[in-house]
């Protein structure tokens, strides 16, 4: 997988992992750490380590893309986490498709 990609991904997933624990407006978005289930707790946890260890300005960018993230309607966060949750359950080669694909669009760009 190309490194834009799986940064990508892997941002995609750290949104929506850290939307999974956020308070907004004082709505409750989600589960408690303590109601989460172990999995996804490893998961989160997983990815906060992957974030400390970025560089100062690869997490100001992270961090700037989650505050966009929070600015998105809850349709517009759905339908990515539609996205995402359909990219995860796909079968490897299915991924490695879909991944061919991505990187010929990401070249015209």
């Amino acid at each position: 997988m190309i490194g834009g990609l799986r940064a990508t991904l892997w941002l995609g997933l750290l949104l929506v992992t850290a939307s999974a624990t956020v308070s907004m407006a004082g709505e409750r978005l989600a589960q408690s750490w303590q109601d989460m289930s172990p999995q996804e707790r490893g998961e989160a946890f997983r990815n906060y380590k992957r974030f400390q260890k970025l560089p100062p300005e690869k997490r100001q960018q992270v961090e700037r893309n989650y505050d966009r993230w929070r600015q998105l309607p809850p349709e517009e966060k759905e339908r990515l986490r539609s996205n995402y949750r359909q990219y995860r359950d796909m079968k490897p080669e299915e991924r490695q498709e879909f991944e061919r694909r991505y990187d010929r669009w990401k070249q015209r760009e």
